[in-house]
């Protein structure tokens, strides 16, 4: 990573911001308002529990690496669309033509073990994509608040996977995504009779009274499992994905 700093975005009552190109200190910082901020740089990254992963096929075999080239903090596009962000944000990218082995890239992040889905007040982030696919949200879930990882849900943009629900994506600007509110997420590693295609909102999901307590789940960080909200490229079909260049942020 270079020396850049980022801010994201997630939730309850924190919001998480990668910046780059300028150095923060107390005064450069905006005042919280609703939000505690927390702004993350290079220095602070693998403390603040930001984790990167790259997954490659090999012979038939998945190969998974603790760090990734193609997902790095940058200063990016120029984002105004949030008085409280700074120049900044995260590039990722899955260069196959470069690198026909590559299947995914991920950011991960520890640290919201144990939220309910029910408690969430706002799940938002902002994309800048300028080939191919967005960034793809990701939560690992506990259903039934047992302790163990049920399954993942993922928020996907891409019309393929939004359907009816899509909202067109603009290349080349910066879009906010109201993962909470608008859209449609995608079930996977689990089977849940109720939604029988394996597409649900937050929503409807909680609605169960069987999932009613869902919550996000940390796991070891083993193969595809790990920290509980990740932000990911690649996927099936593969060609949605191949060669994808996109930042990330608020």
């Amino acid at each position: 990573m270079t020396k850049q700093v980022l801010t994201a975005a997630i939730i309850l009552s924190a919001a998480i911001f990668f910046n780059s190109c300028e150095l923060i200190n107390d005064e450069l910082k905006p005042s919280k308002g609703k939000y505690a901020i927390e702004w993350i740089n290079e220095n602070n990254f693998f403390s603040k529990e930001w984790r990167e992963q790259q997954v490659n096929n090999v012979s038939g075999n998945q190969i998974f690496s603790d760090e990734s080239e193609h997902v790095e903090i940058v200063c990016g596009p120029e984002n105004n669309s949030n008085p409280r962000l700074m120049e900044g944000s995260v590039t990722m990218n899955l260069p196959t033509s470069e690198d026909p082995t590559l299947r995914r890239v991920r950011l991960r992040r520890v640290g919201y073990n144990g939220t309910r889905l029910a408690d969430l007040t706002e799940l938002k982030y902002s994309t800048y994509v300028i080939q191919q696919s967005p960034t793809i949200m990701v939560l690992q879930v506990d259903l039934d608040n047992d302790g163990d990882r049920d399954g993942n849900i993922f928020y996907n943009p891409l019309e393929y996977f939004q359907g009816e629900a899509y909202i067109p994506i603009v290349y080349n600007t910066w879009q906010q995504w109201d993962a909470l509110h608008n859209g449609v997420w995608h079930i996977e590693l689990m089977e849940l009779p109720e939604f029988p295609d394996n597409i649900v909102t937050i929503q409807e999901l909680i609605s169960i009274p069987a999932y009613a307590d869902a919550r996000i789940i940390d796991t070891p960080p083993v193969g595809h499992e790990g920290e509980g909200v990740r932000f990911t490229i690649g996927g099936n079909p593969r060609e949605l994905f191949d060669n994808t260049i996109v930042y990330f942020d608020a």
